[in-house]
């Protein structure tokens, strides 16, 4: 039979248990006996080694299985488990500030559902009253997780709602996961092996970060025994999370935060200690500070014209961190990735007030967005 020696295992061939099988009858029925493969014992024989040789290919398909390096399925997820990771979930894709026009002040009720022109369906993720103009925006999230991106704006309305006529992407979508791969959490079972965090917060934000859905993790801090000014009680700790379900993430806080400490947010979830006792976590989503640029360019004169789309495309694309100050410096990253021009004046500010050259402070517990109708680009043809 197979052994499990310090080189792995070592399956029985089925040669080797036909030819065992073969000496046992022989020392029972005598050397005469026939055994050829057309006899009744030849037969019995091989059926036999065939059931013993199938079991050894099972316990060696076991052996394997818990080899991370060949594990796949139920069996890799159980070798994640020992690392306490697990399988990334699909994650929902978004579609972000959508244009809904119809009669002034109609109701567009939460559920409201549109489709795209790959039968994508999308539903309204908040009531919207349509302003006096007969326009308002909303969010809508796919009805089924998984990585969607609609190649299309216009958005074909499959609820029937009395006073609205059309619904518009304004932005590209915020793509959601498909469901983690083998390959995917294998890799990042073996990257797993690395220094564990310096303090609890640290645990607890790197395990945030593995929630399906979550884009940014940040957290403050207050270990002194006055109020601090991010406006945190003394011992206690705000973590600002970005995406991700809610109940999942309290339920991460609580279990990974230091006994005795105070949490801080508005957002109040309640989770089951171990005793099943109801225990309430805080924690808070970031605010969105919606920025405005206005960008004067010259053309190069080798190219015929500015792609101006792609430039506030660009823009509109870059992703600020929680608590990220907006630096003047620092939008000529994505600017510079399209081609045919060269900056002459750029100037930015939070939306509503007065641009200019000085850098945008966020506060940490906000994000900064630049939307596309907020970019403005001027062509200056000299």
């Amino acid at each position: 039979m197979g052994q499990l020696t310090n080189q792995g295992y070592v399956k029985e061939s089925l040669d080797q248990i036909i030819t065992n099988l073969e000496n046992g009858f022989k020392q029972i029925y005598g050397a005469e006996i026939n055994i050829d493969p057309d006899s009744p014992d030849g037969q019995m024989i091989g059926i036999f080694a065939q059931a013993k040789a199938d079991i050894e290919e099972i316990a060696y398909s076991i052996y394997k299985a818990l080899d991370p390096n060949h594990a796949s399925g139920a069996w890799l997820e159980q070798c994640a488990d020992y690392a306490a990771i697990t399988r990334k979930k699909a994650n929902y894709s978004y579609l972000r500030n959508v244009i809904l026009i119809g009669t002034a002040g109609a109701l567009i009720p939460t559920g409201t559902m549109v489709s795209d022109s790959t039968k994508t369906r999308w539903v309204l993720q908040a009531p919207i009253t349509l302003g006096v103009d007969g326009s308002g925006r909303g969010d809508f999230r796919s009805v089924e997780p998984g990585a969607y991106n609609p190649a299309e704006q216009q958005l074909k309305i499959e609820t029937l709602i009395l006073g609205l006529s059309t619904v518009t992407m304004l932005e590209p979508a915020t793509i959601g996961e498909d469901e983690e791969t083998d390959p995917q959490l294998r890799a990042r079972l073996f990257v797993t092996r690395s220094k564990p965090a310096k303090n609890s917060a640290d645990g607890t934000e790197a395990n945030l970060r593995e929630l399906a859905g979550v884009v940014d993790v940040t957290y403050l801090e207050n270990i002194t025994d006055y109020t601090d000014s991010n406006g945190l009680p003394p011992h206690s700790v705000n973590f600002i999370v970005d995406g991700g379900n809610e109940q999942a993430i309290a339920e991460i806080i609580y279990n990974r935060k230091p006994g005795g400490t105070n949490l801080l947010g508005d957002i109040e979830i309640e989770v089951i200690d171990g005793g099943g006792r109801k225990r309430k976590v805080w924690f808070d989503r970031p605010h969105v500070v919606y920025c405005a640029l206005t960008l004067t360019v010259v053309r190069n004169e080798k190219f015929q014209q500015i792609d101006v789309d792609g430039i506030k495309q660009a823009i509109n694309s870059y992703v600020f961190k929680i608590g990220e100050d907006v630096l003047l410096s620092r939008l000529f990253t994505p600017i510079n990735t399209v081609a045919g021009f060269w900056v002459k004046d750029i100037k930015i500010g939070i939306q509503g007030e007065t641009l200019g050259q000085q850098n945008i402070e966020i506060d940490a517990r906000s994000r900064a967005r630049f939307l596309i109708e907020n970019i403005e680009v001027i062509i200056d043809e000299l």
